[in-house]
């Protein structure tokens, strides 16, 4: 009796890429290898190619939003090779007997996207079945084999979804008339795993005003099913990069020197008599640089429309002092946009000659899922510690968010004022 060997499937690339919204985006096809690691060629009666939504895990709590039921390839039947495969001669040095196959899905799948209460991802399994002996009587041995694959979705070029994206950043608001924030970037486009360099602006509007500590915090928006809102009906958001620093009156250049967080001012820094902070008496420039954390992990990919929706916010913080010593909280925040690492290399339409042979394919259904329960708790990462100049028995500060809205055409930014309880 032969062995039973080992099987395997490897797809040309991990990530599928669907281009354009879920409502126009085209099918994308799924090409790859499958190998069977034997000694002499088996004679295998079928082979199946399947991609799937992910089994939920019983040690995970998230629930499993795909709606996909699964698409199948059939790589061989009765014995024989299917149209949409080729299998490759039999290689008696590496012992490997090889199939290839190609496959399409259709273009309105939800992207691979994990939350604690819900997730979406996918999975391609191969299954083999082949006689186990020599004899033709002899019972038949069944081998499976899976690998994760991710879909992503991206732009068309030139579309307003890229034009959108590609736009710089250049936001500002003032508060109370008193101080006016102003936050520059190069991209309102940014990617998991990268750094990005962020540019904040104090400008005094009234004399008397003191500047306690500055940064900058990258903020996730998550809708869908189990996920609970805010008061005004928004999705609850949370902090997944914060990067601050304190500003210190006897050594100002310190914060130079601090990682993540620079001050730039371009006159010298007018001490104050024992109290913290420095007095805003000239334009100060904050300057941020913080690393993005790895897709699926710490952070995930914005998800405009679908089952679960993911939204993200630059926001640029300060802490300040007014002329009666009351602190507050001012934060300016605008639209950013967290996409794959090759949104733009891959921005174009799949050509038929990118599978082995054409298949045709229809496109799915859409589905829709009700908000049913309260979100659970969502991971944060700290990049840089903060240190307390406050008193920790006075209560919180009020804090005032500056919200400006990231589209094409020119918004007014919307001042809105929510002291602490």
């Amino acid at each position: 009796m032969l062995s039973k060997g080992r099987l395997q499937v490897i797809p040309d690339s991990p990530d599928i890429y669907l281009h354009g919204s879920l409502r126009e985006a085209r099918c994308a096809m799924i090409s790859g290898r499958i190998i069977l690691m034997s000694k002499a060629p088996r004679a295998v009666s079928s082979l199946v190619v399947r991609f799937r939504p992910k089994d939920e895990d019983m040690l995970n709590p998230a629930i499993s939003v795909a709606f996909l039921t699964e698409i199948t390839c059939v790589v061989v039947k009765d014995g024989r090779v299917g149209e949409t495969s080729t299998e490759l001669m039999h290689d008696p040095a590496l012992g490997q007997q090889v199939w290839r196959f190609s496959m399409g899905v259709p273009g309105n799948l939800s992207e691979t996207v994990f939350t604690p209460s819900a997730f979406v991802a996918y999975e391609l399994v191969a299954e083999l079945r082949t006689a186990a002996g020599l004899v033709s009587w002899a019972p038949f041995s069944k081998m499976v084999a899976s690998t994760p694959l991710a879909i992503k979705r991206v732009p068309v070029s030139d579309s307003v979804w890229a034009t959108t994206t590609n736009e710089p950043m250049n936001v500002s608001a003032v508060w109370r008339e008193r101080i006016e924030l102003t936050s520059i970037a190069a991209s309102r486009l940014v990617h998991d795993s990268q750094s990005i360099c962020v540019s904040g602006v104090l400008r005094p509007l009234l004399k008397g005003m003191r500047l306690l500590r500055a940064g900058f915090e990258l903020r996730e928006f998550i809708s869908g099913p189990f996920d609970s809102v805010d008061e005004n009906g928004r999705a609850r958001g949370h902090t997944t990069i914060r990067c601050s620093r304190d500003i210190n009156t006897a050594q100002p250049s310190a914060a130079e020197n601090s990682s993540g967080v620079q001050f730039r001012m371009e006159f010298p820094v007018k001490a104050v008599q024992q109290r913290a902070g420095v007095f805003i008496d000239q334009d100060i420039q904050v300057t941020g640089c913080f690393k993005l954390p790895p897709a699926y992990d710490g952070i995930q990919y914005d998800i405009p429309m679908g089952p679960i929706r993911i939204t993200h916010e630059l926001a640029f913080t300060a802490s300040v002092v007014d002329e009666c010593g009351q602190v507050h909280n001012v934060r300016l925040s605008s639209s950013i946009y967290v996409m794959p690492h090759s949104s733009l290399a891959l921005a174009e339409l799949p050509r038929y000659e990118h599978s082995d042979k054409d298949v045709l394919l229809a496109a799915g259904r859409r589905w829709s899922l009700e908000s049913v329960a309260e979100s659970l708790a969502a991971p944060a990462y700290t990049w840089c510690p903060h240190s307390h100049l406050l008193d920790a028995f006075l209560p919180p500060p009020p804090e005032y968010n500056l919200h400006s809205a990231a589209t094409i055409s020119a918004i007014p930014a919307i001042i809105q004022s929510r002291p602490n309880s």
